[in-house]
């Protein structure tokens, strides 16, 4: 009996990640309320871009595209680890929300990370939204 309720638990727990792992598009307000929880923001925009708009307070500043468009995601996923791993949640967010969704796509594909928050229209509506931004340190 012992054998079959350890085995129903471990298959509840795996169909409950998978139900709710993926990508999920979050707004402004959404951003604000995951940040208060402690879910990292990842900003993997340039540095040039972070000082041409700000940044949200309290993000990780994170770059994955060079002003290129090349990466390495090693390197980039070595430093994420630092921040967050594939069992913890994240936030990702870019300019306008087109390189995040590449981003947000690897991490839950290929990195296995089991909630993805995808930062919908970046950091554009954000700016749009009158939400402050600070200076890059």
């Amino acid at each position: 009996m012992k054998i079959i309720i350890n085995s129903i638990t471990i298959a509840v727990y795996f169909l409950g990640t998978q139900l709710f792992a993926g990508i999920h598009e979050v707004n402004n307000d959404e951003i604000i309320i995951l940040m208060g929880k402690g879910i990292p923001l990842i900003d993997i925009r340039t540095k040039s871009e972070w000082h041409q708009t700000g940044v949200i307070k309290k993000s990780k500043l994170l770059t994955f595209f060079d002003k290129d468009g090349n990466y390495n995601i090693e390197e980039w996923t070595s430093k994420l680890k630092k921040i967050a791993n594939n069992k913890d949640p994240v936030i990702i967010i870019c300019r306008s929300g087109r390189r995040s969704r590449i981003v947000a796509n690897h991490l839950d594909q290929k990195l296995l990370y089991s909630t993805v928050f995808h930062a919908t229209n970046g950091i554009l509506s954000w700016i749009d939204d009158k939400k402050i931004t600070i200076k890059p340190d």
